[in-house]
């Protein structure tokens, strides 16, 4: 073999480790967030196998070498961006110094100590020390410096290097990034428009963190203008062919809530399916609690089967199993609770006490309240798991057996933690009160109030307003005007709203109107203002007193003269007020007002209605109604609009209604017709055997065929 081939060989095989060397150093550069040492060791032996490479391969020694090649999904330093940038851009950058020495990394280095103690005169000063000494500087340098100019806030300072830059020719796509991002940060739209132009005439395109920091920097300010304009950004970014990672999502998925509008949401999830990367526990944590968020039980549920079905993610981490935890939860699935608990306890992944937290509430909103203080007994016994156990844990239990009139359990609940001396803080006591006030069971207070005397826990407002309440529920008003003068002596205590209503409530149950009337006076005299559960306590007050007049009056009064609309709530009492009044005809009335003013009835106001209309004999009005409700035609006139429609409409109320017609003698003309329209415009609206046989019968055939009419 001739001497020629024998290096050749050596050459190629050199190539295939020194290649995997060279990616392995520059992976642990760009990824490092390790001492700054282990840094500059990780850049001199990148530099040196560089070196090698170039010695070896004659390609690389006669063409222009590009700075960096490696593609990375984010660009988390100058560093690494600048990599990316120059890659894609295939602009003409200087490559590692022909000489290299540790003192570039270390200058790199020192340039970025000086900017975390925001000297950034020291960082210019090792910038032009590099610069004497005839380093060949390369995006990298210049774009620290400019980083520290940032990292110091001088946007002055940042603007006049970037011009050096510009003019030395070392701008790359981080150049721009960072100095948007600054921008950004300042609120200078207008500077950033600037600076997305400049980059496209430069022969730059923006990426996935240019994009990014836009969407950021708009969702953060929030307002109807500003989500037209972030989405607007997210247009770009398509017609770009840059495509979604999993921050532009997480971006996107932190403005969602409760009040998003349902474009918005759809939009949001539909982006997840066309991310460039994966989806990772972290983003899968992010997607679940934006659905919990939102409120939207289909929604969740669509996800979590979509993550069932979809391909695995794998979860190493506990704050990712409470939100899938707390998202079952949510949806009433139980079994993928435990699921999803067991599987991480297979893993021996140690949950934290926001985990634990997840999976007891979790388990207790799903009404099993005895098996969430049995787990919490099981991890007492478990040593490595015993001290994520706290007081939080145990109210969730303590609210659960309250919510299931087990008062006793409660005692039982509040004696452990005693006996295991587990925190007592003033949420738990007011648990505690709030539970003998659902209860019935006052008499436990002086115990509590004792113990908190005891361990020094001094009762606040919601404590004083949970024992007025409690009072007030068991008819002893007194007591509770009794706390409301304890409360008004201490200058610093002051009653709030739940306070005023519930007192107000005890007054309309022991019929107390004068009372009720004085105190509603108070309430505003110490700028405590009314809300709309003020209003529905006051309507019930004025209805129990027959005062159904004065129940409007006040409803007009009070919403008119502090501003809010009244709610569902407030035009569902009034209903209820006309009907206890025997005033039929303006309960009607009630519901038009609603209508006409867009707010939607609930199931409550068409059953009272329902119901009074039909022990009335107005059958006709009674067949109205329904058909309002269930979005039929030749309903009620005022009702033949889909505001008045009524999702919730108790099926049980619609059999009741039909077989009450039946009974009256209304089959033929009111009840079959009403039937064959649920059937072909509301066929999931539940109608049982029993109600359609009665419905029925009087249409079968003289002939005794069994005949019934054709639909």
């Amino acid at each position: 073999m001739s001497k020629i081939g024998v290096t050749g060989a050596a050459a190629s095989a050199y190539g295939l480790i020194e290649e995997e060397l060279i990616t392995s150093v520059w992976t642990v550069i760009v990824s490092t967030q390790a001492e700054l040492l282990m840094f500059a060791v990780a850049m001199v032996a990148y530099f040196v196998l560089f070196k090698l490479r170039t010695s070896f391969n004659l390609k690389l020694q006669t063409k222009k070498i590009k700075a960096f090649e490696p593609d990375y999904k984010e660009q988390r330093s100058p560093i690494n961006a600048t990599l990316k940038s120059n890659a894609r851009s295939g602009r003409n950058t200087p490559g590692p110094p022909k000489s290299p020495t540790p003192d570039i990394a270390t200058q790199i280095t020192m340039i970025r100590s000086c900017a975390a103690e925001k000297n950034l005169a020291g960082a210019f000063s090792v910038f032009e020390q590099m610069e004497q000494n005839g380093i060949d500087l390369n995006c990298i340098m210049y774009n620290t410096v400019l980083d520290a100019c940032v990292m110091c806030k001088d946007l002055k300072a940042a603007e006049t290097w970037m011009t050096r830059m510009k003019n030395a020719g070392m701008t790359d796509v981080v150049s721009f990034n960072t100095l948007i991002k600054a921008h950004l940060q300042n609120g200078s739209f207008d500077k950033v428009q600037v600076l997305m132009e400049m980059m496209t005439n430069e022969g730059l395109k923006p990426n996935q963190v240019t994009f990014n920091e836009l969407i950021n920097a708009v969702a953060s300010k929030g307002g109807d203008g500003r989500r037209k304009q972030m989405w607007g950004i997210v247009d770009e970014m398509k017609v770009a062919q840059v495509k979604p990672n999993q921050v532009t999502i997480s971006i996107l998925l932190k403005g969602l809530n409760s009040y998003s509008s349902q474009t918005d949401i759809t939009k949001t999830m539909d982006l997840i399916k066309t991310m460039g990367e994966p989806m990772d526990e972290v983003l899968l944590s992010s997607v679940v609690e934006a659905c919990v968020r939102i409120g939207k039980l289909d929604l969740l549920e669509a996800q979590l089967q979509h993550f069932q079905d979809g391909g695995p993610v794998t979860i190493n981490g506990a704050h990712t199993y409470g939100s899938l935890i707390k998202a079952y939860g949510h949806a009433k699935d139980l079994t993928s609770v435990w699921r999803c608990w067991k599987q991480m306890r297979s893993k021996h992944i140690k949950p934290t006490s926001i985990t634990m937290g997840c999976m007891v509430e979790a388990i207790v909103n799903n009404g099993d309240s005895e098996g969430a203080y049995d787990l919490i007994h099981q991890m007492q016994d478990d040593e490595q798991c015993c001290d994520v156990l706290n007081s939080i844990i145990y109210c969730s239990v303590l609210k659960g057996f309250t919510r299931e009139k087990k008062i006793d359990r409660v005692w039982a609940v509040y004696e452990e933690m005693k006996d295991r001396k587990a925190e007592m803080s003033s949420v738990t006591y007011n648990t505690l009160i709030d539970a003998c006030a659902r209860c019935g069971r006052m008499e436990h207070l002086p115990t509590i109030l004792e113990d908190m005397k005891t361990h020094g826990t001094k009762p606040n407002v919601i404590t004083l307003s949970t024992m007025l309440k409690g009072h007030c529920q068991n008819g002893d008003v007194q007591s509770g005007f009794k706390i409301l003068e304890q409360i008004r002596l201490d200058p610093q205590l002051k009653p709030d709203e739940i306070m005023y209503n519930s007192l107000l409530d005890g007054c309309a149950q022991n019929n107390l109107v004068e009372e009720g009337l004085r105190l509603l006076e108070e309430m505003q005299a110490e700028h405590v203002y009314p809300s709309n559960f003020t209003l529905s306590v006051l309507v019930k007050l004025m209805s129990r007193a027959r005062r159904l007049e004065q129940a409007f009056c006040l409803v007009d009064e009070l919403s008119k003269k502090h501003k809010f609309r009244p709610n569902v709530y407030v035009y569902s009492g009034l209903v209820q007020a006309c009907i206890f009044n025997q005033q039929l005809p303006r309960g009607v009335s009630v519901l038009e007002r609603m209508v006409n003013e867009g707010i939607a009835p609930e199931g409550r106001t068409y059953a009272i209605l329902l119901r009074a209309s039909m022990s009335k004999g107005l059958f006709a009005q009674a067949a109205g109604l329904l058909r309002g409700a269930l979005g039929l035609p030749d309903a009620l006139p005022f009702l033949q609009q889909p505001i008045a429609v009524c999702p919730s409409l108790d099926y049980a109320l619609v059999n009741e209604v039909l077989g009450g017609l039946a009974d009256r003698g209304h089959s033929k003309d009111l009840a079959v017709p009403l039937l064959h329209k649920i059937r072909h415009n509301a066929p999931k609206v539940r109608i049982d055997a029993a109600t359609q046989r009665k419905v029925m019968s009087p249409c079968v055939g003289s002939d005794g065929s069994g005949t019934r009419q054709a639909w």
